[in-house]
């Protein structure tokens, strides 16, 4: 959300368009971590491995898609549809490239964790 509303602060979209999508992006947002939680507690003794998290986010990515391409209509999907507008005035790409800048830092910061764990194991060990 956070990178939704700065991509929004730099947009040249007219006011009402602006002004709604933060409650879209809301609702979105409720709703795939809906179903995320339920996923992540029902599998939660299988995704411990960094594969398995890895999975377990590209999933995620792929049920925020499925949402949006949903609300949308049953239209194009948001993804492929993003490149048809310049980026200041594309509220769909936005939707789809503020989801993969979070994706980027959460994998990030998942590799960093598991790096950091391995490391301290191995300290442990000696």
């Amino acid at each position: 959300m956070t990178f939704f509303m700065i991509w929004i602060y730099q947009s040249t979209l007219p006011g009402g368009d602006i002004g709604m999508t933060p409650f879209l992006v809301g609702i979105v947002l409720l709703i795939v971590f809906g179903i995320e939680i339920t996923l992540v507690l029902l599998f939660r003794r299988r995704i411990i491995s960094l594969r398995n998290k890895l999975t377990s986010l590209i999933v995620a990515f792929l049920i925020y898609e499925l949402t949006m391409w949903i609300m949308g209509g049953f239209g194009e999907i948001v993804l492929f549809e993003s490149f048809k507008k310049p980026f200041e005035e594309n509220i769909k790409g936005a939707f789809s490239f503020s989801s993969i800048f979070a994706l980027t830092v959460i994998l990030g910061l998942i590799i960093l964790n598991d790096k950091l764990n391995k490391k301290n194991v191995t300290q442990h060990r000696v």
